[in-house]
């Protein structure tokens, strides 16, 4: 809906600006600049190697508490009350290491989403600094993204995609 409403209000600026000079409109496909620009294919495989550390030590918790689980119920008829409920109370321990080890990762704002943006961070302005080269060189008014703007057709002539990559390797 968002999306829909800032798509109208850019329309409708365009729209005005127009009756005083022509408009000059262009997109890019940041599908595309993610699969094909090195410096994003980095980055992606940096996440994706901390992701699976984390995935690891999530896998561990889990084998720690299905072992816990598994001696319990082996051991139950043969335990105490009182080491029914120690046993019981470890494995609780436990789960709440787990589950707040989850939330602290991969939770809002976790560390997933922390070094996420970290990694990405630096290629956002990159690329914002590629498209206002773009921008400038060639006179272009607006820069949508294919992705994310809500537009259901735009003519492949439009399309800088091919300029931008090249003016991503140009930047340091």
């Amino acid at each position: 809906m968002r999306k829909s409403i800032l798509m109208a209000v850019v329309l409708m600026a365009l729209a005005t600006l127009g009756f005083s000079r022509e408009i000059k409109i262009a997109y890019f496909d940041s599908e595309r600049i993610r699969n094909e620009w090195d410096d994003w294919r980095d980055a992606q495989a940096k996440f994706d190697q901390q992701v699976a550390e984390w995935q690891k030590k999530a896998q561990a918790y889990e084998d720690t508490i299905n072992q816990l689980m598994e001696e319990y119920q082996r051991q139950q008829l043969l335990l105490s009350e009182e080491k029914k409920q120690e046993k019981e109370m470890l494995i609780a321990q436990k789960q709440k290491e787990y589950q707040d080890f989850l939330a602290s990762v991969f939770g809002d704002n976790g560390l997933a989403a922390q070094k996420n943006a970290e990694l990405t961070a630096p290629l956002y302005d990159k690329i914002s600094r590629a498209l206002s080269n773009i921008a400038e060189r060639d006179g272009i008014d607006v820069i949508f993204d294919s992705q994310s703007s809500g537009i259901a057709y735009i003519n492949p002539s439009l399309d800088i995609t091919d300029e931008l990559l090249q003016e991503l390797k140009k930047i340091k």
